[in-house]
């Protein structure tokens, strides 16, 4: 079963990381922002500096998904980063956007409360006292070794 979960957080990550880089690409190529997808940044006119910032935030807290770089941190930022932003630009609603805000919760949730799975670079359990069946047998033979010293 943990084997399972390890796998469905690292697909999770690879669909937030694949969601974040679409709202980079259509917020730094403009020819992009005429199609037919749902966008955060699409929906910023007039805020052109603060959608290319937005869209470099994107890029780079796609990488850092991909890479495993403290995944609960970065899926928590990037789910802030794609939600409140469309919330304030579009206040009468927009049900693309909306699915697409729905699924990148689902994404990022199970992320940030247990991590990024298999394959990642820098992850800290120590947030959640999250311990493996091996650190906790390794736990307790050095404790034992500790008391008979």
């Amino acid at each position: 079963m943990n084997n399972l979960t390890e796998w469905l957080r690292l697909n999770f990550r690879v669909c937030l990381s694949a969601t974040l880089m679409i709202e980079a690409a259509i917020g730094l190529i403009p020819q992009l922002a005429d199609c037919n997808v749902p966008s955060v940044v699409g929906g910023m006119e007039g805020l052109e500096y603060h959608s290319a910032a937005l869209s470099a935030l994107y890029f780079v807290l796609s990488f850092w998904l991909i890479l495993g770089i403290r995944t609960s941190m970065v899926s928590a930022l990037a789910a802030v980063l794609l939600v409140f932003p469309a919330i304030m630009t579009t206040p009468n609603g927009d049900p693309e956007l909306a699915v697409k805000i729905t699924l990148v919760t689902v994404f990022a949730v199970p992320l940030i409360l247990y991590g990024g799975g298999r394959y990642t670079v820098f992850e800290i359990r120590e947030a959640l006292n999250i311990a493996h069946e091996g650190d906790a047998t390794a736990a307790k033979d050095g404790q034992a070794e500790l008391r008979t010293s």
